[in-house]
């Protein structure tokens, strides 16, 4: 497929960690850019998550080889964005321990094993019961064995969001504060954008909108399966020493983020579009934590945020071209790994818009 080659002006539809990065790769290759986003810049889940990269864990088999490549992306990236003078958002390595509390359990901590076995930079260490509370004593001791997993990184979400848009500023991006209502069509061609304060002509246009897919599908008469899945979380100051590790059982984990802060995360609901904090998930994610550490009951509960999460049904993002369109493109579909997949969903974007062919491997739009 031949894509149309000019690149006088792109709009991003968008301004999440997805639409920034592409906005941020587009801007680097000397591209003409423009973000569009109707709410504060970080007023969703792109900045409202403990910002793992854990390319492997939880990662499908489809996802593994964009999802490797993006996580050796990021160091590139991290660099780059110094280089411009953006701020340090705090990419530093996690050491993770997945627990078991039982024989049921020991399944998946096998499994998960065998995920990082062979993996250059990756380790998965079993721990019996003695060595869980050598590394860390608040650890229940209805845990019974665990999975020590080194290799991994993590951002700070927020800062890492705001660096992302501040480098392709610096570079000549343009992000605009206001609400896309309608495209403009010439053929199978989008020419432009009309907004609530004005319009917008383009040359190519990207849809990084997240769970807010509904208005492409009507301009664009195609289903983008994305399902919006809310996201509880709770950041406390948990008694004792700040954490060491991450600890995970499930779907509940315990992340250390800054100097003194412990993360809990995460819930999973289908709320359609709702983004409220909810009492039911408080005690849900205290509840779930204190399993894991029981010192969380007696913790500070310092922010209660909930987000919505862009969810693809094989948890495979969704980013390349529209069919039947020659210049409308779609990065979706991060879910929970949208921190680790952007480097690569936006260098591929920028690739396939300047290039008209990327390396990078892509899940095109059905």
């Amino acid at each position: 497929m031949k894509l149309k080659r000019s690149t006088d002006s792109v709009i991003v539809v968008g301004g999440g960690v997805f639409g920034c990065a592409v906005a941020y790769n587009l801007a680097k290759r000397g591209v003409a850019v423009t973000v569009i986003e109707r709410d504060d810049l970080g007023a969703h889940a792109s900045s409202n998550n403990p910002g793992n990269l854990n390319p492997i864990h939880g990662a499908p088999a489809a996802l593994l080889p964009l999802s490797l490549k993006s996580f050796a992306m990021h160091e590139d990236l991290a660099a780059e964005l110094a280089g411009l003078g953006c701020r340090p958002y705090e990419l530093l390595p996690v050491k993770r321990i997945l627990l078991a509390f039982g024989e049921q359990d020991q399944p998946y901590l096998h499994e998960s094993a065998q995920a990082f076995a062979g993996i250059d930079g990756f380790t998965a260490l079993p721990l019996d019961r003695t060595a869980l509370s050598q590394f860390d004593e608040r650890v229940s001791r209805d845990a019974q064995a665990g999975l020590l997993i080194t290799g991994n990184k993590s951002v700070n979400s927020a800062l890492f969001h705001r660096a992302l848009a501040d480098g392709a500023t610096r570079l000549g991006a343009t992000f605009v504060r206001d609400q896309v209502l309608d495209v403009r069509r010439d053929g199978s061609t989008i020419v432009g954008v009309r907004m609530q304060h004005g319009s917008l002509p383009c040359d190519h246009i990207v849809f990084a909108s997240g769970p807010w897919v509904a208005q492409a599908r009507e301009w664009l008469g195609f289903e983008q399966k994305i399902k919006p899945i809310k996201g509880e979380m709770l950041r406390i100051a948990l008694p004792g020493a700040p954490l060491e590790y991450d600890f995970t059982f499930g779907m509940t984990s315990l992340y250390r983020r800054g100097a003194d802060e412990c993360w809990i995360g995460v819930t999973r609901e289908d709320a359609g579009l709702d983004e409220t904090p909810s009492e039911a998930g408080r005690r849900q994610l205290l509840q779930a934590a204190s399993r894991i550490m029981p010192t969380v009951a007696d913790a500070r509960i310092l922010a209660h945020t909930a987000a919505l999460r862009p969810m693809a049904p094989d948890n495979v993002p969704l980013f390349g071209p529209v069919p039947g369109w020659e210049n409308c493109y779609v990065a979706n579909g991060g879910g929970i790994k949208g921190m680790l997949l952007c480097t690569g969903v936006g260098a591929a974007i920028a690739e396939l818009i300047t290039d008209g062919s990327t390396t990078i491997s892509i899940s095109i739009p059905k």
